[in-house]
């Protein structure tokens, strides 16, 4: 099998074919995957503002601390209730006293 002019024409013509295509393969494959990839960069950076904005809303919010001592002022109110309820109780006796005096004297002096 003698390798001639021509037919090593056509083996050069038809191995650069192929090193085309497979060139062309390549080079276009890199560029989907540099899309690709910019795509999910800004995708990432999406997802970043996002958890930023969260982490703030979360900063800002109140701790076990700062609900440990709600609780405690709550605990304070409600003692300062039962003491007013305690005075308004007493008031409220005494002022049935006062009305049970000031009736006897009105039916003293209506009476005579």
């Amino acid at each position: 099998m003698a390798l001639d002019l021509d037919t090593g024409l056509k083996l050069a013509s038809f191995l650069l074919s192929v090193g085309a295509i497979i060139f062309a393969f390549i080079s276009n494959r890199r560029k989907d995957t540099d899309e690709r990839f910019k795509d999910g960069s800004k995708r990432m950076d999406r997802h970043d503002m996002r958890i930023v904005a969260l982490e703030q809303t979360v900063q800002a919010m109140p701790g076990t601390g700062d609900i440990h001592a709600l609780q405690l002022e709550l605990v304070k109110q409600t003692g300062s209730l039962a003491e007013m309820r305690a005075v308004m109780e007493g008031n409220a006796k005494i002022m049935a006293r006062l009305e049970t005096i000031v009736s006897r004297h009105e039916d003293h002096l209506i009476g005579g």
